[in-house]
């Protein structure tokens, strides 16, 4: 008599992905990681040496054809999970080339859908070493990132940097964004309440003119004051940005 059982279970075969199926999931795939590979550049080593970006805008306004890859690739990932229900349903042993022909792209997908302050929190010292420090925390409350705004603290930008646009400080920002919850934390940290921006108003008036008066209630509660600079301080601080952006695009066509 036979020593094994004749109903003992026999290897499982192995299930592949069709060769068609790889070849029309490479120009997605290659595609979709050469984007979010520029992306992370922008939102990182752009950002820290060039300030805050219009991330994919030049993609957008040039080879934007690209942007159009991740949703093809979305629908190849969902063939390729498909296929492996399939062959699980037919008792099929996944080859382990076929679990990689699946997140990999699931990964790469995955980075485009990270958010901005993730890379900022990722690269915390150098951005807050970076010259647009001070920016960088004007765009993270402007996303209501109170994560971000308090790191780039913590490592050492000043509660009252000025970012290079209008001369406001976070406090500003977080009165005109009438984010209340940055409003608290900046004063806790010891944000003057009264600094005066680039045309010469206060982190209150800010507030009130931008339609926030529970900012402004808040600030005045603490000390704050509506201040507001003249016609001719508006003015000048206009003139001065505009020319102030000219060079700041001629300094970076010259690099």
């Amino acid at each position: 008599m036979s020593s094994h059982p004749e109903n003992a279970s026999a290897p499982l075969p192995v299930g592949k992905l069709p060769w068609w199926l790889l070849v029309l999931g490479a120009v997605p795939v290659a595609g979709t990681a050469m984007l979010a590979a520029r992306l992370i550049w922008e939102q990182t080593l752009w950002t820290w040496e060039r300030g805050p970006q219009m991330v994919g805008f030049s993609l957008v306004h040039g080879s934007g054809a690209i942007l159009l890859l991740p949703p093809i690739l979305v629908l190849w990932i969902t063939a390729v999970a498909a296929v492996i229900v399939w062959m699980i349903i037919r008792k099929r042993r996944v080859a382990g080339t076929t679990w990689l022909a699946l997140w990999l792209p699931v990964i790469v997908f995955t980075l485009l859908l990270l958010p901005e302050g993730f890379w900022e929190r990722l690269f915390i010292r150098q951005m807050s070493r970076s010259y647009y420090a001070a920016d960088l925390v004007k765009y993270a409350i402007y996303r209501g990132d109170l994560g971000t705004v308090r790191a780039m603290l913590s490592h050492g930008v000043p509660v009252g940097a000025v970012e290079h646009a209008q001369w406001r400080t976070p406090l500003h920002t977080a009165a005109g964004a009438g984010n209340l919850r940055i409003v608290r934390f900046l004063l806790l940290k010891g944000a003057d309440v009264n600094a005066l921006d680039r045309s010469g108003d206060s982190p209150a008036e800010l507030g009130a003119s931008s339609g926030h008066p529970e900012c402004v209630a808040f600030l005045q509660e603490h000390g704050g004051r509506r201040i507001k600079g003249d016609e001719a301080q508006h003015q000048k601080a206009i003139e001065d940005e505009v020319r102030d952006d000219i060079e700041r695009m001629d300094r970076a066509r010259s690099q």
